[in-house]
């Protein structure tokens, strides 16, 4: 990140660097990107993303804006998996997509995961027959 952030784009006015599950970076690793947050490049945009705010270090969260992201609803994850469903050409009941939205708890990801996990093990058991 330290090198690559410093080039300037080629074809866009900026450089979009995300960094997930920042709270598991290492203490070398935070120590790095405070350096590069105390002067970042014009050019480039970092987006730090956890679930765990209070174990990333006070100088770095200082020096970042934090914007709180709801969970989402169960509706709004059944809409998003039934996109998934039609565009993979899957077959997955209405009631399944529910029990689904309702497990993942808001959370989008946790919902695409289950849903790969029941297609993945509806298929296993389509073989098996």
């Amino acid at each position: 990140l330290k090198e690559t952030i410093r080039l300037s784009p080629s074809s866009c006015r900026r450089k979009i660097f995300i960094i997930d599950e920042t709270h598991m970076l290492t203490k070398e690793a935070f120590n790095a990107l405070l350096k590069i947050l105390e002067e970042p490049p014009e050019h480039a945009m970092i987006i730090l993303a956890t679930t765990e705010y209070d174990k990333v270090p006070a100088t770095i969260t200082s020096r970042t804006q934090r914007f709180n992201l709801r969970k989402i609803t169960v509706s709004e994850i059944v809409s998003k998996l039934k996109k998934i469903v039609k565009d993979e050409k899957l077959k997955v009941s209405d009631e399944a997509l529910e029990l689904i939205a309702a497990s993942a708890e808001g959370s989008l990801r946790d919902a695409e995961s289950l849903l790969d996990q029941v297609t993945t093990l509806a298929s296993e058991a389509d073989l098996e027959a």
